[in-house]
């Protein structure tokens, strides 16, 4: 994609409008000063006082954050929060950032924490996490309602993202279902699921997955960290197109992405980021990309491609779930010296002619 197609589509997403389906999270940040330590008369034991709190938008949350930071026009989130200081504050970061949070529910205590993961930091080391929300059951009634505001608003988004992170989540038996028959109901809207552990919930709606999850999803049995050969993951991608008919992103990692769609099979680069890097995230700024794209009408190869420089910009944004802005998307994309080298491509290197030793590469 040149430089002209990627200012084209990236002016358009102004006028783009995008639901996004999910598990929010929200991600805290407790920095420890020791210096102010006393010993605590009731328990006898030192305290922990906290110098600094951050609080940014962590799982479908940071999916939302992302397609803000690209320009998208408008986007509506559609989600559960608890009654609880932590809903409050994602509520309140989404309309920080221009969102629409009218589709964010809000569920009684106890069934339901918002999702919370509050990472207390000594200097530089994290110290163990707390997490909220492990225990949530999500009632029939609340994914009903939750549903219904969905549907209610489709006509006024071109693409829906439906996002899934955490087992006790939104993502409970019924909610599969009913959201299976709704996307069914409405064949003409684009849905694009991105899900950790129910892949297979929506076979009707457009599908981003790594190489592993395709594989499993093909009886392929791949262990976390044991490699998936480029004819493994493309079969898998062609098997996984042949069952729907709907647009496959298999992302496999420093080695790009496979798109399978009407167009046939296309292979997308990855991308060699220059020094330092923080994978948390990619694959949800990746998703944003992808999401961006089709709603101003962009291939699923160009939308693929977006989602890579996307991706590549938030990486190098180091101890924080990164967002990229249309200029820092245009400064990467510009950049024309990766050479794929195809004859080793199940091995393939992308080399930046001053790329030092240590960059790192993207993965999605």
């Amino acid at each position: 994609m040149n430089a002209a197609r990627l200012e084209e589509i990236l002016r358009a997403l102004s006028n783009a409008r995008v639901g996004v389906l999910g598990d929010f999270c929200l991600d805290v940040y407790w920095f420890i000063d020791p210096q102010a330590s006393e010993i605590s008369v009731e328990t006898g034991k030192p305290t922990h006082p906290v110098r600094e709190q951050r609080y940014s938008l962590g799982g479908a949350g940071n999916v939302v954050a992302n397609l803000r930071a690209l320009g998208v026009g408008r986007v509506c989130a559609f989600g559960v929060l608890g009654a609880d200081p932590f809903g409050e504050r994602q509520r309140a970061l989404l309309r920080q950032i221009g969102a629409d949070p009218e589709g964010m529910l809000t569920a009684g205590v106890p069934e339901w924490q918002t999702l919370a993961y509050t990472k207390p930091y000594c200097g530089d080391e994290e110290l163990p996490r707390f997490d909220m929300g492990n225990f949530n059951r999500l009632q029939d009634a609340c994914a009903d309602r939750l549903l219904e505001r969905l549907e209610a608003s489709l006509a006024n988004l071109d693409v829906v993202i439906v996002n899934q992170q955490v087992r006790n989540g939104i993502h409970t038996p019924h909610l599969r279902d009913q959201l299976q028959a709704l996307i069914l109901r409405h064949k003409r809207k684009t849905f694009l699921y991105d899900g950790r552990h129910f892949t297979d919930a929506y076979p009707a709606a457009w599908l981003k997955l790594n190489a592993h999850e395709a594989c499993r999803l093909c009886g392929l049995r791949k262990e976390q960290g044991e490699p998936v050969l480029r004819q493994e993951a493309l079969a898998a991608g062609q098997a996984l197109f042949a069952r729907a008919g709907n647009p496959i992103f298999v992302t496999r990692g420093d080695r790009g992405c496979l798109v399978v769609s009407r167009d046939g099979i296309e292979e997308v680069p990855g991308l060699l980021v220059t020094g330092p890097t923080d994978p948390v995230g990619a694959g949800d700024s990746f998703l944003a990309g992808i999401a961006a794209a089709i709603a101003v009408r962009a291939t699923a190869v160009e939308a693929a491609r977006l989602g890579n420089l996307v991706a590549g910009v938030t990486v190098s944004k180091l101890r924080q779930t990164g967002t990229a802005s249309p200029a820092e998307v245009l400064r990467i994309g510009r950049e024309p010296d990766y050479v794929f080298e195809p004859e080793l491509a199940d091995n393939p290197r992308w080399a930046r002619p001053s790329a030092p030793a240590s960059s790192a590469p993207v993965r999605p």
